[in-house]
């Protein structure tokens, strides 16, 4: 049986993904300060410092809230169990599972942009607002570009994948 070298490629490049998810869910502070400091350099040009501090503490509190971070740990135990499943030599498993992860990934995304809209409408200046919510947008469009990529990729390795036929031989068992 030959190895679903695309399902290692992809489960691998999702658990880079998925490892870079955790870390920014879990281990992203706001440092008020360090974003003052990063800002200064606006000061004097009309530019509202406070709403971007504000915004991006918003940003930061999003990226870090309880539904974030159970999205993140159900996508890694996914994504694990898909890993698991390759080197179990269970492929179709594996990709069932990878299929699952990939739908995970999917309302990730959308609730992604949906608190980055949330995140868009803090801005009082409207240039700030629509560039806000274009990114957003643009980022949720890759993300399901991607999503089409990878999921029409394992579906047609798998619709693709000879069956196994029951032998017909007579075994040991056999009557």
């Amino acid at each position: 049986m030959k190895k679903p070298i695309h399902l290692y490629i992809l489960a691998t490049l999702s658990g880079i993904a998925s490892l870079l998810g955790v870390w920014g869910a879990f281990f992203s502070k706001f440092d008020e300060e360090a974003v003052r400091a990063s800002y200064a350099s606006l000061q004097g040009t009309g530019v509202n410092v406070d709403e971007l501090v504000n915004a991006m503490r918003a940003s930061i509190e999003f990226s870090t809230n309880g539904i974030n971070k159970a999205l993140t740990i159900l996508l890694l135990a996914l994504i694990i169990v898909t890993i698991v499943f390759l080197f179990q030599k269970k492929n179709e498993t594996a990709s069932y599972t990878y299929i699952g992860y990939l739908f995970g990934t999917l309302i990730a995304a959308t609730y992604g942009y949906i608190g980055a809209k949330g995140v868009g409408a803090m801005y009082t200046e409207e240039l700030l607002r629509k560039t806000t919510e274009a990114t957003a947008l643009g980022a949720y469009i890759l993300r399901i570009v991607l999503f089409a990529i990878f999921f029409g990729l394992t579906v047609f390795f798998l619709v693709r994948k000879p069956k196994e036929k029951p032998s017909m031989e007579q075994t040991a068992t056999d009557i």
